[in-house]
């Protein structure tokens, strides 16, 4: 049996006797062990690393944006350009040109944390109508011309046969209100302020990025997809109304339209969802996956036990490992961590892992820690 087929065949069951170790990033653990850069890890690198360490990961075939569109329009360009800052830190700046004006973000990579957004491309009110007329040109363009769709087709066909069936495959798609006012475009005080003063602008964004999110899922329907994964952040910045007036019905549309097609709905949340999941919300959304049960200061979960329960036997729960502490110099601390996961989540079906996609990779020594107490417990499965 497959690796794809033993960890698909572990979360329908939901058997918490059993604890996978399961990686957000598998081009992060493939390079790690194989000492390789990330950017040099191929998919058979991928693969060779799971069944070599027996970690589990499963491997995103393909992410549709409104930048996917941009290829088939004639006046909107995105330019990206790599360098380093003053102090050596390795920076991705993008530019986006529309008619209406430019907007340009910054990413940053530091090396015992990951990446992170310098400058954002929304930075006020003043940047607004670029992104809406950004939005409206690609959204309307996937929405009203066939070929964007099929492209996306074509290529998560093409990536998925690439796997061989031996890892799961993954799409990923966005709630609307987490990608506008999150994710790529703004930070969260702008979100709010944009929300607050702009709100029926923001609206008419979201239900025009939605119905590309159908036409993502109409597009991938019978493509052989095994997962649809997306994100909403926690409380960290959301509060309960906005959560549940926007983030649970757009989490609705996706767990109802994987559901349909055979598929399993995997949550990401980050940051802080520790009231979240007392309120019986991940319940509402039917997710069959969340992740990622990050504790201080990443997120806000301090008794893991009275989480884990709250969110119940019906949801696969994965993480709990701070990417903190799988960056940081003493393997100890990773060892003490899962030691604790493995007596939170007790009863409840859960897979071992980190609790962010992050890039650079860790050091070997700190995921050789996790697997090796998953060993020890005597549960580990592979």
């Amino acid at each position: 049996m497959t690796k794809r087929a033993r960890l698909l065949e572990w979360i329908k069951a939901g058997d918490p006797s059993h604890l996978p170790v399961c990686m957000c990033w598998g081009p992060g653990v493939a390079a790690s062990y194989f000492g390789k850069h990330a950017n040099e890890v191929t998919t058979d690198d991928q693969i060779a690393a799971a069944e070599l360490t027996g970690i589990f990961n499963i491997v995103h075939v393909h992410s549709p944006l409104p930048f996917t569109a941009v290829p088939f329009l004639s006046d909107v360009a995105v330019t990206e350009e790599w360098d380093q800052n003053p102090v050596g830190v390795t920076r991705l700046t993008k530019t986006l040109v529309t008619p209406a004006g430019q907007l340009k973000s910054v990413q940053e990579f530091l090396p015992h944390s990951g990446a992170y957004h310098r400058e954002f491309f929304v930075k006020g009110p003043e940047d607004l109508p670029v992104l809406e007329d950004f939005i409206r040109r690609t959204c309307n363009d996937i929405i009203r011309n066939p070929d964007v769709a099929a492209r996306v087709r074509r290529e998560t066909e093409a990536n998925i046969a690439a796997l061989h069936g031996d890892m799961p495959s993954a799409c990923h798609v966005f709630c609307a209100a987490v990608e506008l006012m999150s994710s790529y475009y703004m930070d969260q005080q702008t979100a709010i302020y944009l929300l607050s003063d702009y709100q029926e602008r923001m609206e008419a964004l979201m239900a025009l990025h939605t119905r590309t999110t159908d036409v993502w899922m109409d597009a991938l329907a019978g493509a052989g997809l095994d997962i649809y994964t997306f994100a909403i952040n926690g409380y960290e910045w959301l509060s309960p109304d906005l959560y549940t007036r926007y983030m649970i019905p757009q989490a609705q549309q996706i767990t109802r339209r994987a559901a349909e097609q055979g598929a399993l709905s995997w949550l990401h949340t980050c940051g802080k969802l520790k009231h979240i999941a007392a309120a019986q919300m991940y319940q509402q959304i039917g997710v069959d996956v969340l992740e990622s049960l990050s504790s201080p200061p990443t997120g806000d979960i301090d008794d893991l036990a009275a989480t884990r329960a709250a969110i119940g036997l019906d949801i696969v729960t994965r993480g709990g490992i701070n990417v903190e502490l799988l960056y940081a110099d003493d393997p100890q601390l990773v060892r003490d961590r899962v030691e604790q996961v493995i007596a939170g989540v007790a009863c409840y079906p859960h897979m071992l892992g980190d609790t962010n996609g992050s890039d650079p990779p860790y050091p070997w020594a700190n995921i050789q820690a996790l697997l090796d107490v998953v060993k020890a417990s005597g549960r580990l499965y592979l």
